[in-house]
């Protein structure tokens, strides 16, 4: 929405408040999302209106549709080490929609190229997938039709497990993850949608152990550059 900042766009906002920059336009209330900082902070990769993937480049403000799909994408999240984007494809409603074009995939920034992420025949469906702060695990939600699950599996889609298996009327968004400033042991943040336990916040461990409420309303939406300055 317009403000004193400027036009309505995305903006990159200094922690301190000091500094805003206008880095892509133009842009709505809703729209765009979902962004994740490239590791080096020099490209935010996000889902535009159209519910596309997008790339800017922060210094020159460059923006660049690397994918061409019938689909729409969900949650970009950048690989720790640089060198892959995860995002999700759903169906949009167009009949010539495939199912192998459906599902968890991973953009190689390098060559341009898209392979699909697996760990059986069909694809896995997910909403909120997060990279583990080393790169080895993805934490997703994940559609078991008729049923969600809170998952993870490999990098390279091998591994997959149920951190909680599915269960009729649990939902579950806003999937992230959490590094104890102490001990340094990552654990899965999401917002749990459904009255039992509680709805709200809550951190657990990748092995299914340690399910605890999370002491913070807000959810996580992974928006913070890799220094924590932006």
């Amino acid at each position: 929405m317009p403000s004193s900042y400027g036009p309505p766009g995305m903006y990159v906002v200094h922690r301190t408040g000091s500094i805003v920059r206008y880095v892509y336009g133009p842009a709505d209330l809703f729209f765009p999302r979902e962004a994740s900082f490239s590791p080096d902070g020099r490209f935010i990769a996000a889902v535009d209106s159209r519910r596309h993937l997008i790339i800017v480049n922060l210094t020159t403000l460059e923006v660049r549709e690397p994918i061409y799909t019938l689909g729409v994408v969900y949650s970009t999240d950048w690989s720790p080490d640089g060198h892959s984007i995860l995002y999700s494809l759903f169906y949009s409603g167009n009949p010539a929609t495939t199912l192998d074009s459906l599902g968890l995939f991973l953009f190689d920034v390098a060559t341009g190229t898209s392979r699909p992420l697996r760990w059986g025949h069909d694809p896995v469906l997910s909403r909120y997938p997060r990279w583990s702060p080393d790169g080895r695990l993805i934490a997703m939600d994940e559609l078991v039709v008729p049923d969600e699950a809170l998952s993870v599996m490999n990098s390279d889609g091998t591994g997959h497990r149920f951190v909680i298996p599915p269960r009729a009327l649990h939902l579950y968004r806003s999937i992230d993850w959490y590094r104890p400033p102490r001990d340094g042991g990552a654990r899965i943040l999401f917002w749990n949608e459904t009255p039992s336990p509680k709805v709200g916040p809550y951190l657990i461990n990748p092995d299914g152990t340690g399910l605890t409420p999370w002491w913070h309303r807000m959810e996580s939406e992974g928006f913070l550059s890799p220094t924590g300055v932006e």
